[in-house]
């Protein structure tokens, strides 16, 4: 029953004095109409409906159990659960979005709506999303998240810390994404970007001031504890972790799921559909938006992580909790490392001489085979050096001797350790001495200044340097020995040379012991 019947209908019987039939007969309404019209003592509410049931009905339980694993979910991602059911929910979203208001109050702030001109505004804001295993540690995941004032267009990526590095790449690539700079970057307090202060009195930090510069944007800090100011970002954020990431959890297995998730959400979902503020798409409303930004600059801004470092002692740089191999030339000394989101490179004076893919892992050793082999060779030459310098310091003779002996065709370190291993054997001096006849004779050889030696110790009667000896004086004392008899060499003299007596005690056997035939 509308209004204006229910009026009618009391105007005609109460004014006029109609019966209710008369009245129905006028107004062509039944008589039951016009009896109930008559009942009513306030107007009737047009929008009231009678009970009836809703195609959402037998999906209330699946709502229900989804809301108890995931409290936050969107109505759009209950709505994507829901139809996936072989006959799935084929309703509208609003009766969706109805029932999650009854079972689920509205949360949170209330957020005053800022208007603004095309091209006028970027606001940019960290969030987190829990971790993700790569390798055997696990990493903490934040989302990056910049959108335009204007249209609403937005860029994501995830990343795996909220450093500088990471922010300013991520800015980048989401102004790329853009095709075009904004005037104004709009951000709270992140230490990426804020040294001290808040609001118009931070103090910013030079690198993103230089950021700001390179693509003219007017970076405008937002005072604490005010959200209003970049609702929209912070809308945003949560639309991520609500609705890109709620339910999610079995398919975010790896670091690259991530990855695929952003630009899928984003260029699927996020940008395409029809906004509650602007009832327009994003991308629809970014064609107004795209000529009033500013575009990119021809050279692009350096993102890189830049670090200096000092090369260990195992040619080896700490970077991001693992370590990079270098060429062992430059072990103790300073150098420079630059990375990015796919490689870290290591410079020295301006030269690359290390370039690896990134590790995102932990604890993880990357080494390039031609930084082992540089080090093995490196070693190797450090010992001969050594070995040179240990025999050079013997002496003037030893150093003229060293000299004459590289000018020709022989291994070098092998005739320089052998005499090195005479010193320990005979002394400093008896070698000094083998080696000033070795240079007056003109004979280079090890084995030569070893006989020099030995010659020398025999003309003096000197004692072996190793005499041979039990070192245990209770085996000296049991052994006992017979005194020689000096007749038996008398009677080796005497007797024939095949008398049976000088035979060896083995042969002496008669001769009917011995077999007649062989065996």
């Amino acid at each position: 029953m509308k209004v204006a019947q229910w009026a009618e209908i009391r105007r005609l019987s109460e004014i006029e004095g109609l019966s209710q039939r008369a009245t129905a007969r006028r107004l062509r309404c039944s008589h039951r109409t016009v009896k109930k019209a008559l009942a009513l003592t306030q107007p009737p509410d047009e929008n009231r409906r009678a009970a009836r049931g809703s195609i959402l009905d037998p999906f209330k339980s699946k709502i229900d159990a989804l809301l108890a694993k995931y409290p936050d979910l969107s109505a759009v991602r209950v709505l994507e659960e829901i139809a996936k059911e072989p006959e799935g929910y084929e309703g509208e979203i609003s009766l969706v979005r109805q029932y999650l208001r009854q079972v689920r109050p509205i949360r949170g702030r209330v957020y005053q709506e800022v208007s603004y001109e095309p091209g006028q505004a970027m606001q940019v804001d960290w969030g987190s999303c829990g971790r993700v295993r790569i390798g055997q540690t696990q990493r903490q995941v934040s989302v990056f998240v910049a959108v335009l004032c204007y249209s609403r267009l937005c860029y994501i990526e995830f990343c795996l810390s909220q450093r500088k590095a990471e922010f300013y790449r991520a800015l980048v690539h989401a102004l790329t994404f853009f095709d075009g700079s904004p005037k104004q970057i709009i951000f709270d307090n992140l230490k990426s970007a804020v040294l001290n202060g808040h609001g118009r009195s931070a103090c910013l930090h030079p690198e993103f001031l230089a950021l700001c510069g390179h693509f003219c944007m007017e970076p405008i800090a937002c005072a604490r504890r005010d959200p209003e100011s970049k609702g929209v970002v912070e809308a945003k954020v949560r639309y991520v972790k609500h609705n890109a990431l709620a339910g999610r959890a079995e398919e975010l297995t790896c670091w690259e799921d991530y990855g695929r998730l952003a630009v899928h959400w984003r260029d699927e979902v996020a940008n395409v559909r029809l906004h509650q503020t602007t009832k327009q798409r994003p991308v629809d409303r970014f064609e107004q938006e795209r000529p009033r930004l500013r575009p990119l600059p021809a050279l692009p801004f350096d993102t890189d992580e830049i670090l200096s470092v000092i090369v260990t002692s195992h040619s080896r740089v700490h970077f991001d909790g693992n370590r990079y191999s270098v060429p062992p030339e430059i072990v103790g000394k300073p150098a420079l490392l630059r990375a990015d989101d796919r490689r870290v490179r290591v410079l020295y004076q301006g030269k690359e001489l290390a370039a690896h893919p990134r590790c995102y892992d932990r604890g993880q050793l990357l080494c390039q085979d031609d930084h082992r082999l540089a080090a093995l060779k490196l070693r190797n030459r450090v010992r001969a050096r050594d070995l040179e310098d240990s025999f050079d310091a013997l002496g003037p003779e030893a150093r003229q001797f060293h000299l004459e002996l590289r000018r020709r065709p022989v291994k070098t370190a092998v005739h320089l350790r052998r005499i090195l291993n005479l010193v320990r054997l005979y002394g400093r001096d008896d070698v000094r001495a083998a080696l000033v006849l070795a240079n007056q004779y003109g004979t280079y050889d090890a084995a030569y200044v070893e006989t020099l030696v030995l010659q020398e110790r025999r003309r003096r009667e000197l004692p072996s340097p190793t005499p041979l000896c039990p070192k245990r004086q209770e085996l000296i004392d049991e052994i006992q020995l017979d005194d020689p008899d000096p007749a038996a060499y008398d009677r080796l003299c005497q007797e024939p040379p095949n008398s049976p007596e000088l035979a060896p005690p083995d042969e002496r056997r008669p001769m009917d012991d011995l077999p007649s035939e062989p065996f």
